[in-house]
């Protein structure tokens, strides 16, 4: 079986270096529970090195992890929209987000 699956790096940090509400981590994964009905987080943080207008920021990361059997439209358009909601949230001058094909075996 075929399916996409998508990645979605969250700061364990703000870019102040103040931590994140573990709140605002648990409401992401209630989120995209109800919505997907599965949510898979990798427990390890990575660690993440950008600059951007001259500034060098360091993160450390929780990746979660959403499979879908079905890529659609809509799907794709809820992860574009959640994108910028999880940039509030987060205080985040960016979210990465990525989407890629699985198989399932």
């Amino acid at each position: 079986m075929f399916a996409t699956r998508y990645e979605i790096l969250l700061p364990l940090r703000h870019n102040d270096g103040r931590e994140v509400e573990a709140e605002k981590l648990l409401q992401t994964k209630n989120e995209l529970v109800q919505k997907f009905g599965a949510l898979t987080v990798d427990p390890h943080p990575v660690e993440g090195r950008w600059t951007q207008s001259g500034v060098t920021y360091e993160d450390m990361l929780l990746k979660f992890i959403v499979d879908v059997e079905r890529d659609t439209d809509e799907t794709q358009r809820f992860f574009r929209e959640y994108k910028e909601r999880l940039k509030q949230r987060f205080e985040q001058l960016d979210v990465w987000v990525v989407a890629f094909p699985i198989r399932i075996v």
